[in-house]
């Protein structure tokens, strides 16, 4: 019996699987973007410039998240996925309470480290179980809804934030032996961080799935640097496409709050509140409507079905962004934001799914830390560098903030989505469609 004439695993055990798959990637979300809510207050108290918080944004996190993302996907194509995942999820809690005992940007620089290190084992181990969960055409919903934890994740960090910052700012201050009082920012890390923990028992409840194959190749187990040589026509233009998009949804995720404090005045908790709202409910939308159509143009014959959804999503995001970052009314641009966001989310689901379409099993955990191997080292690193210096060099105001995402947006997107559409036919041949 080969491995696609084997019964799948009951679908009870399956969407289980993708419901705590999905809690444990809305907690790395959460731990890895509140800091975006509390950038104003560490700026004030730890005396930083918009560079060193577009560091500790960035590159502190996204740097040493690429560098583990391809040995730890080595390790989910080798091992058991769902306890490399588990172990992952212990180190990046942890590490975001430590950025709550941290008193100075050294400190804090190695604690966003720590939440790198530990979130980088999730997504590669996660799609490839994902995958062997479900055969490949009803696969991309629930793909589509494992990613829409990023849109969970990010909105949940601004209400979850805001909720924690209110409640702190009106309790007495938390002390901790040999700390003293902390301040509200790292109550909030602290609190958060710890928090997340929960995971860790329901990922105990999982069953690790046996692997399949599905690719039509005459090699099994390929090689993965040749094989992705072998099809670079494809694999260049989707990785390098999506990473340069990339730019712009990191540039976002760390600048949108601050935009709505110092250009339209609101507090951290009314963005917590607002745009939090906002970025839950119209970026899961985006990502599990994308996962949606996706399948049901590929059960009606699209090819690259999936690819297409990625590349349109991508470049389509750019007009609203643009009109969010320059209104000049906060409820218009919020408007603005929930437009924009239902096509800037719309690629999470759908651009992993491709990858694992056209990758055999054994290379799909390596395929998919590669995918974030480029979207880290580009977007995490340079995106939210590139709103600061825009902001700082062009500009020379912090309250034009939102127009240097404007600028990013106009740039990026454009160009990451037709480098995507251009790999459309390599993909078809590369999955027979042709």
């Amino acid at each position: 019996m080969n491995d696609m004439e084997r019964p799948w695993p009951h679908p009870v055990r399956a969407w289980w699987t993708v419901a705590v798959f999905t809690l444990t990637y809305v907690v790395s979300f959460v731990d890895r973007t509140v800091i975006s809510l509390l950038i104003e207050p560490i700026k004030n108290d730890l005396g930083l410039t918009d560079i060193q918080l577009a560091l500790l944004q960035g590159a502190a996190f996204g740097i040493f998240y690429t560098l583990m993302g391809l040995p730890l996907g080595w390790a989910a194509d080798r091992t058991h996925r769902i306890r490399l995942i588990t172990i992952g999820a212990a180190l990046w809690c942890l590490a975001t309470a430590a950025c709550g005992l941290s008193r100075t940007f050294g400190q804090l620089f190695l604690a966003r480290i720590g939440v790198g290190v530990g979130e980088a084992a999730l997504s590669p181990a996660a799609l490839s179980t994902i995958s062997d969960l479900f055969p490949k055409e009803r696969r991309a919903l629930p793909i589509g809804i494992y990613s829409m934890a990023v849109s969970l994740g990010a909105g949940l960090a601004l209400l979850i934030g805001g909720a924690v910052i209110q409640l702190i700012g009106s309790s007495a201050p938390i002390e901790l032996p040999g700390f003293g009082a902390l301040k509200v920012w790292q109550s909030t890390f602290l609190i958060v961080g710890l928090s997340g923990l929960i995971v860790l028992p329901l990922l105990a409840t999982l069953r690790e799935p046996e692997r399949r194959n599905e690719l039509k190749t005459a090699v099994i187990n390929p090689p993965l640097l040749p094989y992705l040589n072998a099809n670079a026509d494809f694999f260049a233009r989707h990785y390098g496409g999506v990473a340069i998009y990339s730019i712009l949804v990191s540039g976002v995720l760390a600048w949108a709050p601050a935009y709505f404090i110092r250009a339209h005045g609101w507090t951290p908790s009314e963005v917590g509140f607002r745009y939090g709202l906002v970025f839950l409910i119209f970026g899961a939308m985006g990502t599990v409507t994308a996962g949606a159509i996706a399948g049901w143009l590929q059960r009606r014959g699209v090819k690259a079905a999936a690819l297409l959804v990625t590349g349109l999503g991508i470049a389509l995001a750019a007009p609203p962004m643009v009109m969010a970052g320059i209104s000049t009314d906060p409820w218009i641009a919020l408007a603005w934001f929930a437009l924009a966001l239902a096509f800037f989310t719309s690629p999470g689901g759908v651009a992993v799914q491709v990858l694992q379409e056209a990758c055999p099993n054994t290379l799909r955990g390596r395929a998919s830390a590669l995918y974030y191997f480029a979207v880290s080292i580009i977007g995490l690193t340079l995106g939210p560098l590139a709103v600061a210096w825009t902001t700082e060099a062009v500009f020379g105001d912090p309250a034009a903030v939102g127009k240097s995402l404007a600028v990013v947006a106009a740039i990026f997107a454009p160009a990451g989505g037709l480098l995507v559409l251009s790999g459309r036919k390599g993909f078809s041949r590369l999955t027979g469609e042709v």
